[in-house]
């Protein structure tokens, strides 16, 4: 049983997770030959003020587009 753990930063709609998911799935699928309900994958959303890059928290950089 394959097990893929994502994180991200909170905000992303019930849609985008899962179609994240559901392509998830298909290429683990696709390139290790089991079952899709074989696959369990988690996600896991953390606040913008909790995770940095460079030194500065995601909270604190501009806004992308």
């Amino acid at each position: 049983m394959p097990e893929i753990v994502v994180y991200l930063i909170e905000g992303r709609s019930l849609d985008e997770k899962r179609g994240l998911v559901k392509d998830v799935t298909a290429a683990v699928v696709k390139n290790i030959g089991v079952p899709p309900e074989a696959v369990v994958i988690s996600l896991v959303e953390q606040p913008k003020s909790t995770k940095g890059k460079g030194g500065v928290l995601f909270s604190e950089m501009p806004a992308r587009r």
